[in-house]
């Protein structure tokens, strides 16, 4: 088979999965009416806890004026906070309000309830040789990235 013929078949697949998948968080985005850009922070911050507006901008790769209005606009909301740390006053860092800290597991069941209807007919199996793929697959794509 031609080599580069199955790479641009795969990267179809990738881009279908992708289109797909983000159907279910456009549905779960619309119950929460925040943005893609919003809920990324949402999910950094989960992940991560507080975090530096400099470190949000770098994992999102956004300059710092476009994160600031997301900040501002999650502030707003009542889901973050700004403040700043005794041991480091240059920085200012973000963390969740109580509201915030609310919304993030809710919406992160949201997601799951979405993708566990996807995966309801699939067996423990299955599950597990996607799993291995998408992990095979990511594995594949970082190595890629340092080269």
């Amino acid at each position: 088979m031609d080599r580069r013929a199955d790479s641009f078949r795969l990267a179809m697949l990738i881009r279908e999965i992708y289109s797909l998948s983000m159907h279910s968080v456009d549905e779960c985005l619309s119950e929460s009416g925040l943005t893609h850009q919003q809920v990324i922070v949402v999910k950094l911050i989960a992940h991560n806890g507080a975090m530096t507006v400099s470190d949000i901008c770098r994992h999102m790769s956004l300059s710092k004026g476009t994160v600031s209005g997301i900040l501002t606009r999650l502030a707003e909301r009542g889901y973050i906070e700004k403040y700043k740390n005794e041991e480091d006053l240059r920085n200012t860092y973000i963390r969740f309000t109580s509201k915030g800290s609310d919304f993030a597991l809710e919406f992160r069941d949201q997601m799951t309830r979405s993708f566990d209807g996807i995966f309801i007919d699939s067996s423990d199996k299955d599950l597990a040789e996607i799993e291995d793929s998408l992990r095979k697959l990511v594995s594949m794509l970082k190595k890629s990235k340092k080269e």
